[in-house]
């Protein structure tokens, strides 16, 4: 609609301009620019600008859609108490905090491969150009004079950065891919510092009594480190993996890290085992979760460093089943007792309600109960917050922010 109004006010200003000039002129120069009636010669000659004004109104909405052009917002948070202090006149310690933030969006221009933009209060220059079928050409120039450049293929790649002309502060990083038959997915990276990565992945080494194996070595300049893996699915469902990994430049077979994992289907849930660990340690968690009425209950059982550790949980919405959306959160674990309600709704006019509610009992030796909760209500300005917990004193947060 803003472009329909745009080319009808461009064709009806470039049709006559000159009346255009002239009303404009008129209408600000004159004393009763609100009250002098009309006549219709001089209707016909303000129609092409209100046509133009109108244009641009239209057309600052069509491109405020696109995107918000910029973001301003602010926020206070203190103890209720501080309040009376506003009451007193005394306004300092609020609009300390209330003071608008303004931030800007990235504004560039494009055209054939050539780019001006603003990011962060930095202007960039940037050049694009395609190469070949697959290689491309970046650079870009900032007003401090650092520039980047890479060039981008199908299976390779180069980037380069300094600052200025001094080479001494020239960096480059280069990386290949291929897939070579019989050996696996190969890449290498390598950079100015004289660091380099070689890896090697085999995702499917071979299948040994109904097992798949898979493999990745990668070298470096501190050492050698490599995986192998195993993983095959057992009757009733049951679906096995094993893998074993050394350390990077470690070569001790007891240094290598162990991990197994048996995850099954169980009584429309499922049960999940995994081991973790090397010849000094090792760690053990098994878990079980599966829907239930409405929610989602889980249980989970871990060994970990001569710790036992534990949790069982039930968390269920409550979206469309109340008036506005709701979820609670409850379970136990090692340390207590723990929950959480969370409830928003629309309140009307525009205002938004959201709380928030938690709790836990420590049932070590403090044995103390900690409660958290917290109330908001909101609308697209602005918010106002209040929340309170266990021994502290209540805390207000109010704020806006719109673009």
């Amino acid at each position: 609609l803003a472009q329909a109004i745009w080319y009808e006010a461009t064709a009806a200003l470039l049709a006559s301009p000159q009346p255009f000039v002239r009303c404009l002129s008129a209408d600000f120069a004159s004393d009763s620019f609100a009250m002098a009636p009309r006549s219709a010669p001089r209707s016909r000659a303000v129609a092409p600008g209100l046509l133009v004004l109108a244009a641009l109104a239209a057309s600052l909405v069509y491109l405020g859609s696109l995107g918000p052009a910029y973001s301003v917002k602010g926020a206070w948070q203190g103890q209720p108490s501080t309040l009376k202090d506003t009451v007193k006149g005394d306004f300092g310690s609020v609009m300390e905090g209330l003071e608008p933030k303004v931030s800007f969006p990235p504004i560039a221009y494009h055209r054939e491969g050539v780019a001006l933009s603003v990011e962060d209060g930095r202007l960039n220059a940037d050049y694009t150009a395609k190469l070949d079928g697959d290689t491309m050409l970046q650079l870009r120039v900032n007003d401090e004079q650092e520039w980047r450049a890479s060039l981008q293929g199908e299976d390779a790649s180069l980037r380069v950065r300094g600052q200025g002309a001094d080479l001494d502060s020239l960096s480059w990083e280069a990386a290949q891919s291929s897939s070579v038959e019989d050996v696996g997915d190969v890449k290498v990276e390598f950079n100015s510092d004289k660091e380099y990565n070689l890896t090697v992945v085999r995702e499917m080494l071979a299948r040994i009594a109904g097992a798949e194996l898979d493999a990745k070595v990668r070298a470096t300049n501190a050492g050698v480190t490599g995986r192998l893996g195993a993983r095959r699915e057992l009757p009733g469902g049951v679906e096995a993996s094993y893998s074993v990994e050394n350390p990077v430049g470690v070569y001790d077979l007891a240094s290598s890290t162990h991990r197994g994992r048996l995850s099954a289907a169980v009584a429309g849930g499922e049960a999940v085992l995994q081991v973790e660990g090397d010849a000094s340690s090792q760690a053990y968690e098994g878990s079980y979760a599966r829907d239930l009425q409405g929610g989602r209950a889980g249980v989970r059982l871990s060994h970990r460093d001569g710790a036992l550790g534990y949790n069982v949980s039930y968390a269920r919405d409550f979206d469309g089943v109340l008036d506005g959306d709701a979820g609670v959160h409850i379970g136990i674990d090692e340390a207590g007792v723990y929950g959480k309600v969370t409830a928003s709704r629309e309140v009307g006019q525009g205002l938004g309600a959201d709380y928030e509610a938690s709790a836990r009992f420590e049932i070590g030796e403090d044995r103390r109960l900690q409660l958290q909760h917290a109330l908001k209500l909101s609308n697209k300005l602005g918010y106002a917050q209040l929340a309170h917990g266990s021994g502290e004193a209540p805390r207000l947060r109010v704020g806006y922010e719109f673009n």
